[in-house]
């Protein structure tokens, strides 16, 4: 695999090039999962440009994720007053997925909580995702069962994974 690197997103240009790829992998992986008219919703209602600068704003972090220059997917974060870390967003390109670039992508964000000071990471993946597998044999574990109103009818239905980075 030749070298990932990760492009911190800090305008409109570069959230461009997230919500265009939120598009190809959103519509691809999750109406299987989800269902089509909530794929339609949620994206629209957080994975579009506007939806993207406005999380900048609150104090989320974006970086395009790279390989030989192509953006390949994108992450997200935001510190959380308990001193963890709120993975948001970890959204890769087909091609890109069961090569080992999510844990690349993992110890990029480890990397970012440690140099902070922080000491947990945590997420939230769809009960039916393959990726909470992925997220398990990362060292996460399922914290809690959480089912969230996102509106217009649909809900999240989730596990919210947690990983210590205490020695």
């Amino acid at each position: 695999m030749s070298a990932i690197t990760f492009q911190p997103a800090v305008n409109e240009s570069d959230i461009g090039l997230i919500a265009d790829l939120a598009r190809e992998i959103w519509y691809e992986y999750y109406v299987q999962l989800i269902g089509r008219a909530q794929v339609d919703y949620m994206v629209s209602k957080f994975q579009t440009v506007p939806a993207m600068l406005a999380q900048l704003r609150s104090g989320y972090e974006y970086f395009l994720v790279q390989q030989q220059g192509q953006s390949i997917g994108y992450t997200s974060i935001q510190a959380q007053s308990d001193n963890s870390l709120f993975i948001s967003k970890l959204y890769l390109l087909r091609s890109c997925r069961g090569s080992g670039t999510g844990r690349v992508v993992m110890t990029f964000i480890e990397d970012v909580a440690l140099k902070r000071g922080i000491d947990r990471l945590w997420l939230t993946v769809n009960k039916g995702n393959p990726a909470v597998k992925m997220y398990e044999r990362l060292g996460f574990q399922i914290a809690a069962a959480i089912v969230l109103d996102i509106g217009n009818g649909f809900v999240m239905d989730d596990f919210r994974m947690e990983k210590s980075l205490q020695a």
